[in-house]
């Protein structure tokens, strides 16, 4: 919550597509609340609701506004989401993800992104478990070729 304050200035709403924004929103809002800044969260559907009110955005939003999301690879589930905000008059000042996957992506260039991990910090543990796993694959087939004659 913190980093949010700190690169979104005053924040007052979060919020993102549900499925991945659902954890990260509530955490968020748990976290706020009782603090001078409590914020308020939101979850976006894929699809308007065709029965109902027939909303799109669920939950009580205060501008300025951040989308969150869990992981930014192409950033097409993002757009999505600011898109949606955009249609219904909201102003979105930015997006924080968890993890950034540092693939080719226009959403960067388009609104103010952060994500404290990036994938290529990974990279060594990732390229250490490949590793491994091709070893333990070559063990059991040497060892299954010894009882297969």
């Amino acid at each position: 919550m913190e980093e949010i304050v700190l690169r979104y200035s005053k924040v007052k709403s979060v919020g993102g597509l549900a499925s991945g924004a659902v954890p990260l929103v509530t955490a968020i809002v748990m976290k706020s609340y009782g603090n001078d800044c409590g914020i308020n969260g939101f979850f976006i559907r894929k699809e308007r609701k065709p029965h109902g009110l027939q909303k799109i955005i669920e939950g009580e939003i205060i501008e300025p506004v951040v989308i969150v999301d869990d992981v930014m690879t192409t950033g097409c589930s993002i757009r999505l989401a600011i898109d949606a905000m955009r249609e219904e008059g909201f102003n979105v000042e930015g997006v924080l993800t968890v993890l950034e996957r540092e693939e080719k992506n226009e959403l960067r260039n388009t609104i103010k992104c952060y994500s404290p991990l990036k994938h290529s910090q990974f990279k060594p543990f990732i390229e250490e478990h490949v590793k491994r796993k091709k070893k333990n694959k070559n063990r059991k087939l040497a060892f299954s070729q010894l009882f297969s004659s």
